[in-house]
């Protein structure tokens, strides 16, 4: 089997949460372009809605990943759920690819490297890509609210998973 063609393009992987959403940018498995949070307290929707707007006009991405959001088991909020059904269809009139994937297939693709929880994927991420490494949340014990950068490492976690099933890991 031959190797994929080098991918051409930005990959942006969002996760939203309950305070916004965290993304990532990259531009291959090992090179982030740019990340952050993003995040609003009232009229949250319209003003994610917003921030997404100026991220895909500034970057331009060409795919945008998200975790499984609608299907049963998701378990995500109503308000999260339309908030990447709109994200969707922004990216999609854009002519932007956008593949979602499960939790169980990102497990899948770090079971490779013994990482099976999200605390366990986000430190084999700080630990390959070192761009990221110095924004690793503290191990979060049961009664202690999520690190908001957490979601920056779901979202590199989706899209290092986009680039290790595309075969260009």
């Amino acid at each position: 089997m031959s190797a994929p063609a080098p991918y051409k393009g930005l990959i942006l992987g969002v996760h939203p949460t309950a305070r916004g959403f965290g993304w990532t940018l990259f531009e291959s498995p090992l090179s982030p372009v740019d990340w952050g949070n993003a995040s609003a307290k009232s009229g949250r929707n319209a003003r994610l809605l917003a921030r997404f707007e100026r991220l895909l006009k500034r970057y331009e991405p060409t795919v945008l990943v998200l975790e499984t959001f609608d299907e049963l088991g998701a378990e995500r909020a109503t308000r999260i759920q339309d908030l990447c059904r709109n994200m969707r269809h922004l990216a999609a009139c854009k002519g932007m690819e956008t593949p979602v994937y499960s939790r169980a297939v990102i497990r899948t693709v770090f079971a490779g490297v013994g990482a099976k929880t999200r605390f366990e994927i986000a430190q084999a991420i700080a630990t390959r890509v070192d761009a990221l490494s110095h924004r690793l949340p503290p191990y979060r014990k049961p009664w202690m609210p999520e690190d908001p950068r957490q979601s920056l490492f779901d979202a590199a976690a989706l899209t290092l998973t986009y680039f290790a099933v595309m075969g260009y890991d």
